[in-house]
């Protein structure tokens, strides 16, 4: 319910050619503390709402000159989230069903209760600020994921924002490569909300956190009774993503026999729940992303090739950052600069950079974030310093001091491998099971090499 505080900023807007009329609901809604205007004619009342949108409207529906349907279209077009209440003495079905097509928030007929129409005000007013707030929210979303927040100056990132910018306003389906941490789902949402569905809901679903059983029944959904604790209808994801995008998360961990299923919902845009009799038909746009080799998978038996290329229209493949060093310094600016951790860090140590720019990055661009969110809580002084960093990537700092020593060394790739091996057992106290899981060998190779390495002592 409003306080009276807030009444004093809501505006309110009377219009009805009975001057008794006008001057009690101003009376009315003086008393309940808002702030009222009163106006004789749908074309002065409009003029008002065209110089200064008010909160809400309350207008008769027959008056001389324009009536209260003309006033209603035009406001509503005016401001789409205007709450308007539409009063009348000559009520019939036609024209309340005419005021909600148009948009009024409710249909009220004289006489009328005081206390109705002020709970329908309040009720209206609850309403606008839901679909001002949801407005806000969509704006503030669109702008999280505007193209400048992917971040990129490399060719092979160019190549990426050229190939967005051609599928935003596309419907067909898109495949997005590249190892975890790339940065897959975000560049999925902004195509979504720079697409025409982007008024319609954005719905991802990590394939490879749910189990089999639990995957299928999440995106088809289920009627009652489909199974032992099916105790009432559930809704689907295909479902709840009408109208705007399905987002397939690790689509490669998929298992064959939901492989099948998908494969036939998408074609026939038609989902059927389990235990359903009939399907249901679905405005969906599918977009997936997997790390893993479905090319690969397809050759394997491990992924079907039909789904394969129904979901590959166009693929996006994401580099890791190890191949576009030269976006490194934009990515660690930016992430200092856009970082939720509150931090008096405002630059970075020469030694601490370079050990930023040297690191491999394996876990990619959201690696990189978590250091820096990292180092921002840590630092305790206005330039993070390298024990800010995670130990390993100190460890990382001395290993590239040891192989810019060895090549100058001329150490060849046979004399790096003997000596990474033994320091390996050295390190793991003789398990060799150990280290040939931690090089990716198997332990026959590495019992061969041991066993040469002790013949040419």
């Amino acid at each position: 319910m409003p306080t009276t505080e807030h009444r004093v900023h809501t505006r309110i807007l009377v219009v009805d050619d009975d001057r008794d009329m006008r001057a009690s609901l101003i009376d009315l809604l003086g008393d309940e503390g808002y702030t009222a205007e009163a106006y004789q004619t749908g074309a002065d009342a409009l003029t008002a709402i065209e110089k200064s949108s008010p909160d809400l409207l309350i207008t008769d529906l027959v008056m001389n000159g324009m009536q209260g349907i003309e006033l209603l279209r035009a406001a509503k077009q005016h401001d789409p989230s205007l709450a308007v209440v539409v009063i009348t003495a000559f009520g019939t079905i036609e024209s309340a069903v005419e005021a909600m097509r148009l948009g009024a928030f409710y249909y009220l007929t004289k006489p009328f209760k005081s206390a109705d129409l002020l709970l329908l005000i309040e009720r209206g007013l609850e309403e606008k600020h839901l679909r001002t707030e949801i407005q806000r929210l969509r704006r503030e979303v669109e702008a999280h994921y505007h193209f400048d927040r992917i971040i990129g100056k490399s060719a092979a990132m160019q190549q990426v924002f050229a190939l967005i910018d051609r599928l935003k306003e596309s419907h067909i389906g898109v495949l997005l490569t590249g190892e975890s941490g790339t940065g897959k789902d975000l560049i999925a949402r902004t195509l979504h909300y720079h697409s025409a569905r982007k008024h319609g809901p954005f719905v991802p679903v990590n394939c490879a956190a749910l189990p089999d059983s639990l995957l299928e029944s999440e995106l088809f959904g289920y009627v009652r009774g489909a199974f032992t604790d099916a105790h009432r209808d559930k809704k689907g994801l295909f479902v709840e993503a009408h109208g705007g995008t399905l987002f397939l998360d690790e689509v490669g961990e998929l298992p064959l026999s939901l492989q099948a299923k998908l494969l036939r919902e998408i074609e026939e845009k038609e989902i059927r729940p389990l235990g359903a009799t009939r399907g249901e038909k679905v405005d969906v746009r599918v977009m997936a992303a997997t790390n893993r080799d479905l090319r690969r998978a397809v050759m394997e038996g491990k992924f079907r090739e039909d789904l394969y290329y129904r979901l590959n229209v166009v693929e996006i493949h994401i580099p890791p950052l190890r191949e576009r060093p030269e976006d490194l310094p934009l990515l660690i600016q930016y992430c200092m600069e856009h970082s939720a951790q509150p931090s008096q860090a405002r630059r970075l140590s020469a030694a601490t950079l370079r050990i930023l720019l040297n690191y491999p990055w394996p876990g990619n661009v959201r690696e990189l974030k978590n250091v820096i969110e990292r180092a921002l809580v840590l630092c305790l002084g206005e330039e993070i310093t390298e024990a800010d960093l995670p130990p390993h990537m100190m460890m990382n700092k001395v290993a590239i001091t040891s192989l810019q020593a060895a090549f100058l060394s001329r150490y060849s790739l046979a004399d790096l491998e003997r000596e990474y091996i033994l320091l390996g057992m050295e390190l793991t106290g003789g398990s060799k099971k150990e280290v040939a899981e931690i090089l990716g060998i198997d332990r026959k190779t590495l019992y061969r090499k041991l066993d040469e390495y002790a013949k040419a002592e």
